[in-house]
């Protein structure tokens, strides 16, 4: 059941709380943004309404944290990854309850989402690997004005901190197409996810911080985007936009 078991951390009273350095925490503002239920038209859950403040914490421990996971080898990044696609999997049940009360989707493709969300992360470890484990050999007289006298190795190197905005159709899928690519090439990860989604992506993101990763590098904030939605996305902080 969504926000008990291995899920209880999340929850604070009735109210969702949001992620940050590796903790789950309720907002400063005292205040909360409602959920409603599709299908009932009431109120199915609460969450925390964020602060500018408190997104400003979020992107500082984002930028240190992504710094030591660059230097993280890609093998243990794609460890980590799998990790998390298992517990993601394995805890579909309760993620896909809060598919069906916030979006009214369907139980069967709800349950398949979160599925196909796990098998979608592990795909991005292994080809992450593939891809990012190669080197690319340039030859200088490939630029203009020089001689095929030089050769230069290149290869890919992270963007930064990487701002992930999912649409409320697919909360769960949607982000973690964002999310698994971002982690395995080195970024650190701020999830800004839909309003109606916003307690499954929750969910899921618990999933992540179950996996072992490490403090800061993953966050999900939530709010109304009148407050925090232009300010995150114009924050100076955030190097990539998904």
């Amino acid at each position: 059941m969504a926000g008990t078991g291995v899920f209880a951390d999340v929850l604070d009273g009735e109210v969702y709380k949001y992620y940050a350095d590796g903790e789950w925490r309720a907002s400063a503002s005292g205040k909360t943004v409602a959920i409603v239920n599709p299908t009932t038209r009431q109120t199915q859950y609460r969450v925390q309404a964020c602060t500018q403040e408190e997104v400003n914490k979020v992107m500082d421990a984002a930028k240190v944290a992504q710094k030591a996971w660059a230097r993280t080898p890609l093998w243990k990044r794609a460890e980590l990854l799998h990790k998390a696609a298992a517990i993601l999997k394995e805890h579909k049940t309760p993620i896909a309850e809060c598919l069906v009360k916030e979006i009214a989707k369907p139980a069967k493709d709800a349950v398949s989402e979160v599925v196909r969300s796990g098998d979608l992360v592990s795909y991005t470890a292994e080809e992450g690997v593939r891809i990012l484990g190669e080197g690319k050999l340039l030859v200088s007289d490939s630029f203009p004005g020089n001689e095929r006298n030089k050769y230069c190795l290149s290869s890919k190197v992270p963007l930064g901190v990487v701002l992930a905005i999912p649409p409320f159709n697919y909360p769960v899928n949607l982000a973690v197409s964002k999310i698994g690519p971002a982690l395995i090439a080195g970024n650190s990860l701020v999830l800004k996810p839909p309003t109606q989604g916003a307690v499954a992506a929750l969910h899921m993101v618990h999933c992540f911080h179950l996996a072992g990763f490490p403090k800061g590098l993953i966050s999900c904030v939530t709010g109304k985007g009148s407050e925090i939605g232009d300010f995150l996305t114009m924050h100076p902080g955030v190097n990539c936009i998904r």
